[in-house]
């Protein structure tokens, strides 16, 4: 029998073409990598790999390995979620985006232990890839995340629309506008948010308009933008929901990129396990769904 590692080597090595890029994808030295292939291949007595300078690539056994192995890992995170399927009601696993505000978890949070709930609450911060991912492995029951056209196999409920938006300090020449045009931008410093969902739109976006922003801050953390912009040291763009008394957000003109953000299910049992639950409940409220 094929220990399940093994094939996650055998595909991470199939997809990248690379043992160091293989071996980031999977999180292992390269060292440990190049010993599972190759206890892989003993087991199955057959070279899979054909190793060069350049690379490698699969000999014409690794090649037909590979779509048994596919097959196998995808029938494996199917009984993954199977066996995961709300095996206990009073227990919600739950992502949440990292670029959701937080004191909009805070504030969830404070409500549901209001509520005296006897439902308890397991939390996963993550990126959007991340939560998906998650999802698909049945590591989590339900993600508040960005939705995507392709999400449609995580039975979407979309929850909000939220535009992308300048944040600027109170006293910014701009504060008071209705909107503003990148090109007015051009002389300020930037704080860019690495993390953002949206970054190559909004690069794409100043570079056509001839705007190369000088960057104050680069950093994953929303505060710390929301802070340079308070303390009067730069700008940057962000969804609205980030919006505070302290700073001002003004619409950036010709610039329609969205975002929605909504949950996302890790199976049909888990749908129904959502629409009883009293956190998820409070979200949508939050929401104004409820």
């Amino acid at each position: 029998m094929i220990d399940q590692y093994l094939l996650r080597y055998f595909l991470a090595v199939a997809e990248n073409g690379n043992f160091s890029r293989a071996a980031k994808a999977v999180s292992v030295t390269q060292p440990t990598l190049s010993a599972g292939i190759a206890k892989l291949e003993r087991e199955l007595g057959a070279r899979l790999f054909d190793r060069d300078r350049q690379g490698v690539a699969l000999t014409p056994a690794g090649s037909r390995f590979l779509v048994r192995a596919r097959r196998i890992a995808a029938e494996y995170e199917h009984a993954l979620v199977e066996l995961s399927e709300v095996q206990d009601p009073t227990l919600l696993r739950i992502g949440i985006l990292g670029t959701i505000p937080t004191r909009t978890v805070e504030g969830l949070l404070e409500a549901h232990r209001a509520l005296g709930s006897s439902e308890a609450l397991e939390i996963l911060d993550g990126g959007e890839r991340d939560l998906a991912e998650r999802l698909e492995r049945g590591r989590i029951d339900v993600a508040l995340t960005v939705v995507r056209a392709h999400h449609t196999r995580f039975h979407p409920d979309v929850l909000a629309r939220e535009r992308y938006m300048m944040v600027l300090p109170k006293d910014h020449p701009l504060a008071g506008e209705s909107e503003v045009m990148a090109e007015q931008l051009a002389r300020d410093r930037m704080a860019l948010r690495r993390h953002c969902e949206a970054l190559p739109e909004i690069n794409r976006f100043f570079i056509a308009r001839g705007v190369r922003p000088r960057f104050v801050l680069k950093t994953t953390s929303d505060e710390r933008v929301l802070a340079i912009a308070r303390a009067g040291a730069g700008v940057g763009m962000m969804p609205e929901c980030f919006a505070e008394p302290s700073v001002r957000f003004v619409p950036v003109k010709d610039f329609e990129l969205t975002r929605e953000i909504g949950l996302l299910h890790a199976s049909d049992a888990h749908i129904a396990q959502a629409h009883s639950s009293p956190f998820i409940a409070l979200v949508r409220r939050h929401y104004g769904k409820e």
